[in-house]
């Protein structure tokens, strides 16, 4: 009888230990599930983020890739000055500018008319976006975006027209160099 109860007690404390087993590769399993999935979304929002900026900015140049209709400007004055892409534009012939650039952690764009002064925060906002640093480098205009999680995305925007303006309006060295 001592027997029998001392397997009963062995066998059932073996069974307990191959459950704790279990359940304890099971969580670890699910911890482990879980890092990899929270990676996994932190890489495809990164990616959303600069991917939708850069395919946004790309086709807001080509929508207006005309020769002297592409520049970059300055908004604010000293320290506090932001970079914007501007787009010059001509509707029922009047003349309109696309302001894009960044303010307050947001990518902005205001339309306004031509030799308007803009402000900061007139612009609709378009998708968060801690920065953009823009440089014109010959033709080509140098992006920088500085994504909400400090990431930063390169890349370059280059007119079709070839004929891109510094902010100051005269054209860039690659122009004067065919005139």
């Amino acid at each position: 009888m001592k027997e029998q109860k001392q397997n009963h007690v062995v066998d059932f404390l073996f069974t307990l230990a191959l459950f704790c087993v279990f359940a304890a590769s099971a969580l670890l399993v699910v911890l482990m599930g879980a890092k990899s999935y929270k990676t996994v979304v932190s890489t495809m929002d990164r990616n959303y983020e600069s991917r939708t900026c850069s395919f946004y900015l790309t086709q807001k140049l080509r929508q207006c890739d005309t020769q002297g209709a592409v520049r970059l400007g300055q908004l604010g004055d000293g320290p506090g000055e932001w970079n914007a892409l501007v787009l010059c534009e001509t509707y029922n012939g009047a003349q309109y500018e696309t302001w894009i650039y960044t303010y307050q952690g947001m990518l902005r764009e205001v339309l306004i008319k031509a030799g308007r002064e803009v402000k900061a925060t007139d612009g609709q906002m378009i998708l968060e976006l801690q920065g953009m640093s823009l440089e014109q480098d010959g033709g080509l205009i140098d992006v920088t975006l500085l994504g909400t999680d400090g990431t930063e995305t390169s890349f370059c925007l280059f007119p079709r027209c070839g004929q891109g303006q510094s902010s100051s309006g005269m054209e860039t060295a690659e122009t004067e160099g065919s005139a």
